[in-house]
């Protein structure tokens, strides 16, 4: 299961990171413009990401300091939401890194943002649904970046698979079609 987290972490590095430079091309007014999505706009839309990250990694970690609401904001503009992603992806990936293969099978208890409920769920199911959530979001930036005239880059894991060189299985292991 640890590969499939490596891949994960590395891959979402990855994907934030061609996300970013793609919010480098287009104006601030475009970056913060009400778009009509969940959180209005790009930068709402991954500042929210920056912020539900942080809430899952101090869950798994303990460490850093507790966020008590989704809704805060934590960055401003883009150029300090590029420096704090950047710093928080890398965080991701020495934290995934580190884990044993044990530690995914292990119970975590979290208390939930929006509703004071403690929650208990295997800590392999709980990154499934962190890397996934990740993805939902890149994927509605990716929607109002197409949507205010760009053509942003395919983030499919494909991609960065062929790009990167990491797969999930090891070679031996390789079926050929």
């Amino acid at each position: 299961m640890k590969a499939a987290f490596v891949m994960y972490a590395s891959y979402n590095k990855w994907a934030n990171d061609l996300l970013l430079q793609e919010c480098d091309q287009i104006t601030a007014e475009e970056y913060h413009r009400d778009l009509g999505v969940y959180f209005n706009s790009i930068h709402g839309t991954m500042d929210h990401q920056y912020v539900a990250d942080k809430v899952w990694l101090y869950r798994f970690t303990g460490q850093g300091d507790p966020i008590d609401s989704l809704d805060e904001q934590l960055t401003g503009d883009l150029a300090t939401l590029q420096e704090k992603r950047r710093l928080l992806d890398d965080r991701i990936c020495s934290v995934i890194d580190q884990m044993q293969e044990k530690d995914f099978l292990r119970t975590m208890i979290y208390r939930t943002v929006r509703k004071p409920l403690v929650m208990q769920q295997p800590l392999g199911a709980a990154l499934f649904h962190f890397f996934n959530h990740q993805t939902h979001h890149r994927g509605q930036v990716h929607a109002m970046l197409t949507q205010l005239g760009r053509t942003p880059a395919a983030l499919d894991m494909i991609y960065f698979q062929r790009e990167t060189g990491q797969w999930m299985a090891k070679e031996e292991d390789m079926i050929t079609a």
